[in-house]
């Protein structure tokens, strides 16, 4: 992770347009086109890295009974595999949808995922080597007494959460986890109080996973094989307010994409050592 600079000012900032503050998720296609989302209505935009602007929108659409509707969900991330997008609600729904043109409706199928009403997804990304798709979960915080805590379920030890695969060869979720992340230790070894996954990534070359944590503003590299941690680093918080979405260029270019009081951006960070 070294090589990255992460820590430095990053080697451009993008300012996205008013209507992409809330910028969520990453997403690179093969052809190198870069989209996001918005994170309550299945509308997917292609942006132009260099200005930020936005080249073309388009919609997703499910037939729920009374004709086609546009989809509405609580969008945490989305991902790309081949020919084929996917988006992820916070509830384990997993949307498929081919690249629309602009202001195209776009059917879209649904897939589940969700562990348990005690999960909220919070990543995905695709895996190329096994032709799957990641998905890191947190624990969903209830309110007891006036204040958060989380409930305990079936995958849930005292201070882990799972990242779960989905095949794309029989389109379903594996039962047990593909590993478990220590999120305490995680948070020690950066010297923060706690780590929650807001995305992931799958890094091109050394195929490595990076998981970026929105509260507190943190990044991991870990073993995809394992889940073990193999370096952290803080993200700045005046680069990084709140960091949601991160994905990967072929050249090994990191990009982050940040929540912003008046508008989102887009950090890119090139790999030094790579150069």
């Amino acid at each position: 992770m070294n090589g990255y600079g992460i820590g430095e000012s990053p080697k451009k900032v993008v300012i996205l347009p008013t209507k992409l503050r809330e910028i969520s998720g990453l997403a690179l296609s093969g052809e190198g086109k870069l989209f996001t989302h918005n994170d309550e209505k299945g509308v997917v935009y292609q942006l132009d890295l260099m200005t930020g602007r936005i080249i073309k929108k388009f919609y997703l659409v499910m037939d729920i009974g009374k004709g086609k509707r546009c989809v509405k969900d609580d969008f945490e991330d989305i991902a790309i595999a081949g020919n084929r997008f996917f988006m992820v609600s916070s509830a384990g729904k997993l949307y498929e949808f081919r690249e629309g043109n602009d202001r195209e409706h776009v059917e879209a199928v649904v897939y589940e995922t969700a562990v348990d009403a005690l999960y909220e997804v919070e990543g995905l990304c695709y895996e190329p080597v096994q032709d799957e798709l990641l998905l890191s979960w947190k624990k969903k915080s209830i309110k007891k007494n006036g204040k958060h805590a989380a409930e305990k379920n079936d995958f849930q030890t005292a201070d882990y959460v799972p990242v779960f695969a989905f095949s794309l060869k029989t389109m379903s979720r594996y039962v047990l986890p593909k590993f478990m992340l220590d999120m305490k230790a995680i948070a020690r070894a950066a010297g923060k109080r706690s780590f929650r996954p807001s995305g992931i990534a799958c890094e091109p070359t050394r195929g490595t996973l990076f998981l970026i944590s929105s509260r507190s503003r943190l990044i991991v590299e870990i073993d995809a094989s394992d889940g073990e941690p193999l370096s952290s680093k803080p993200l700045p918080k005046k680069y990084h307010p709140q960091p949601e979405g991160i994905v990967f260029l072929p050249d090994n270019t990191l990009l982050i994409s940040d929540e912003g009081r008046f508008h989102g951006t887009i950090s890119v960070y090139k790999n030094k050592l790579k150069d």
